[in-house]
């Protein structure tokens, strides 16, 4: 087969999802389980949305802490598990008596619905942040609300992916076409000859 396609942005790298809402999602494989600054086991988990005019945009960096440093602290953190295991559909009484480090391999591709809001993060900057996680849902639902600090960025359409984005019209049906020079003679000037002065000769 040659090479040949047509453009298309649901089907990009890193493709950004622009607005809060309830979204069915898939666990990445990029997610992995790590140490949090303060030492504790954490998951960090990476979504992918399934469905919708964000299919394909990546939700990042869901930290699921595991604390054992107190009591209160430890029931928080089996809540925090139990919620996410109950979304993606275990039963009760399953056991996960393993590492971490397999527990978050064993769930990578398993499906879900997350429900994200933005909060601004020590830059400065929003970013989506996992508030809720539950069973799958019939559809994802953005809900309207982009980030805070940002405007929606509008799409521009073209058939030329290298043209000026206010062009009103792209007659060329090559995306790379460039203008033809009506002359390539650099020094013509309407067909006519250059007369140099005699005392401008440098011989």
């Amino acid at each position: 087969m040659s090479f040949g396609f047509t453009s298309d942005t649901s089907k990009v790298f890193g493709k950004m999802v622009e607005e809060a809402g309830s979204y069915n999602v898939k666990i990445m494989d990029s997610s992995v389980a790590k140490k949090s600054k303060t030492g504790k086991e954490m998951a960090v988990l990476d979504y992918e949305v399934l469905d919708g005019k964000y299919a394909g945009g990546a939700i990042k960096w869901h930290n699921i802490v595991w604390d054992e440093s107190s009591e209160e602290a430890m029931q928080l953190s089996l809540k925090r598990f139990n919620t996410l295991t109950a979304a993606l559909g275990f039963p009760d009484g399953t056991n996960f008596n393993m590492t971490l480090e397999r527990f978050v391999n064993g769930i990578k591709g398993k499906q879900l619905n997350i429900t994200v809001d933005w909060e601004e993060g020590n830059n400065g900057n929003y970013h989506l942040t996992v508030k809720t996680q539950q069973e799958l849902k019939e559809k994802s639902e953005p809900n309207g609300v982009f980030r805070p600090n940002g405007a929606k960025k509008a799409t521009e359409t073209s058939t030329n992916p290298f043209g000026n984005s206010n062009q009103s019209k792209q007659e060329a049906t090559n995306p790379f076409e460039q203008t033809t020079l009506e002359n390539t003679d650099p020094f013509a000037k309407n067909s006519t000859t250059i007369d140099i002065p005699d005392k401008d000769l440098p011989f």
